[in-house]
């Protein structure tokens, strides 16, 4: 579905999409992202990562029970 929605369009952006998420998408955060350990970059990104597949599990499991 994300293909269909042109999510390709974002790959020219290349890293700075994750700097723009990570920046809650204020422009004038970038470099205070972009001065963090890298270690605790990767760390948030891992617990996006866990969070949103909770959620989709969790949405997805709240809808099967709907059924």
């Amino acid at each position: 579905m994300e293909k269909r929605a042109g999510i390709q369009a974002f790959e020219k952006f290349k890293h700075v999409n994750t700097i723009n998420a990570l920046s809650g998408g204020d422009i004038t955060r970038w470099d205070i992202i972009l001065n963090l350990p890298y270690e605790r970059v990767l760390t948030k990104l891992l617990l996006n990562k866990t969070e949103a597949e909770y959620q989709r599990r969790y949405t997805e499991m709240l809808q099967a029970s709907k059924s």
